[in-house]
């Protein structure tokens, strides 16, 4: 049974269609897989199988260069959690620390004035929310507080029941 050079590309494809990617995942894999295929067939100089392993490279390549491109192009989650620091770190109260990626937005505002909590750590009340496509309503809303630790590191924690 023979393969030809489309097989890899093909199996390529396929297993990027199971989930949608980043626009990095997008242009490393391409360029990966570019590259791939290039020093793919460079190695099988003198061999009797140089689509084999142009396909291999190809294959490769795209995997590399797509998890390249993920680490570059950050998630959505990301982009939350950075406003999430910059919300606790300098926003004024009802001041909104907008993000968004792609088709995915929202904003973090801190509520209220921050405090210090029993441990002596700096804290904030912050409301964080993902926006709804064209101007629905926002598809999830949640206040959470966030705390300055000893080494100036914001972490969300769960309040205590009633401590504020």
């Amino acid at each position: 049974m023979r393969f030809g050079p489309v097989s890899p590309l093909l199996l390529a494809v396929a297993l990027a269609g199971c989930a949608e990617p980043t626009d990095g995942q997008v242009t490393g894999a391409a360029a990966g897989a570019g590259l791939g295929a290039g020093i793919g067939r460079a190695a099988a100089i003198g061999t009797h199988y140089p689509w084999a392993f142009a396909g291999t490279g190809l294959a490769a390549g795209a995997a590399v260069g797509s998890a390249i491109g993920e680490y570059v192009d950050p998630p959505p989650s990301r982009m939350w959690a950075a406003a999430t620091i910059e919300a606790a770190e300098a926003a004024r109260p009802g001041e909104p620390v907008a993000w968004s990626l792609r088709d995915h937005r929202g904003q973090v505002t801190m509520i209220g004035a921050g405090w210090t909590d029993a441990g002596g750590r700096d804290c904030r009340t912050l409301r964080q929310q993902a926006e709804g496509d064209d101007g629905a309503p926002p598809a999830f809303v949640r206040d959470v507080v966030a705390c300055r630790g000893g080494d100036g590191t914001w972490e969300v924690v769960t309040p205590p029941a009633g401590e504020k």
